[in-house]
């Protein structure tokens, strides 16, 4: 099944040797979303949760080296746009002042709609019994080292609107040990490809202890990423996250502490989250997750179930409510002030192929 779609179609272009061992895999996640924000309104939405389909393989070179490679790319299952063009436009406006009137120039840049396809996880690289090293555009090992403890990941209660390092890096080359008593090590380069004031390479690391029962994780980001999360490489940036994941029977318990410093941000925040598996078909969840890393006061809860329909669909459900101090950003923070309450409930769809 997985290896009947894309292959066929690349076929017809090129000889279809070249392609020894190829998959075809993705995920469809749509979800109906009722959303009631403090500034914004309610409504409800159709929402697409990180949908995507990818392409990955490999080719051996010898019995100890093969080339792996990976080409991954999301989609939205609700209106099919990513919505990555935008039109800008300059506003001016008079702004009276003593001595003079000044004209104040602002820019404002609307999405246009989009490609159908964003990239996600791409790379090339070389896997043997040496070790594993992959060059391209995909997730820090920092970001990595969260494993599945995010429970709400991809939906509207991911750990990103609380927490930092949640990084698919560009320009990254890396490198990862065999595991050796069950622990591995990663070591990635980011290369910022600017020579500018401020800006700087980036380096990500972790080391891992990775068995079915218990997880622990320690990994490091430095010079990736600044606090908005929107500007990469930024100097004296440095983050620590540490990981625990731990399967107590049925029920799977999960922990990240992290502490983030930029210079101007010196925080600490914490995500915890607890897993039931009533039996095969039905799962319960629950997660906290508290920092002022993204935004100040930040505080987001979420509860969702699961049931599968079979082995690659379910059927889920989740409600989250986010709360921070957004509406204050700019101004001391007191007893009472006004928040940002905004509160999502939703069922939705996922199939895995």
């Amino acid at each position: 099944m997985k290896k009947a779609l894309l292959p066929l179609l690349i076929a017809s272009l090129v000889p279809a040797a070249a392609f020894a061992d190829v998959t075809v895999y993705g995920k469809a996640n749509v979800a109906l979303q009722s959303t009631d924000k403090n500034v914004g309104g309610s409504y409800t939405e159709v929402v697409s949760n990180a949908s995507r389909i990818g392409l990955k393989g490999s080719e051996s070179v010898n019995d100890d080296l093969k080339v792996i490679y990976q080409f991954e790319y999301q989609t939205k299952v609700d209106d099919g746009s990513n919505a990555n063009n935008y039109t800008c436009a300059a506003n001016s406006t008079s702004v009276t002042t003593t001595p003079a009137a000044t004209t104040k120039t602002t820019t404002t840049c609307t999405a246009t709609g989009g490609q159908t396809f964003s990239q996600r996880n791409i790379y090339v690289g070389l896997k043997g019994t040496g070790g594993t090293a992959m060059i391209g555009m995909f997730d820090t090992p920092f970001k990595v080292a969260q494993e599945k403890v995010d429970l709400f990941n991809d939906y509207i209660g991911d750990i990103q609107a609380v927490l930092q390092g949640e990084t698919r890096a560009k320009n990254i080359v890396q490198y990862s040990t065999p595991a050796f008593n069950d622990i591995t090590v990663n070591v990635a380069y980011v290369n910022s490809e600017k020579d500018a004031v401020d800006v700087d390479d980036g380096y990500s690391a972790s080391i891992v202890y990775s068995t079915k029962a218990v997880y622990l994780a320690l990994a490091n980001d430095s010079n990736v990423t600044n606090a908005s999360g929107a500007v990469a490489h930024k100097t004296d940036t440095d983050i620590l996250r540490a990981v625990g994941r731990f399967n107590v029977g049925p029920v799977v318990l999960g922990a990240m502490w992290e502490t983030y410093d930029n210079g101007v941000i010196d925080e600490d925040g914490y995500m915890v989250s607890a897993q039931w598996n009533v039996n095969d078909k039905w799962a319960l969840k629950i997660q906290n997750a508290s920092s002022d890393m993204v935004q100040l006061g930040t505080e987001q809860t979420s509860i969702g179930v699961d049931y599968k329909l079979s082995k690659a669909t379910k059927v889920f459900g989740y409600y989250t409510v986010v709360e921070d101090e957004r509406l204050n950003a700019t101004t001391k923070l007191v007893d009472n002030a006004a928040r940002a309450d905004d509160k999502y409930l939703a069922v939705g769809l996922e199939l895995n192929f």
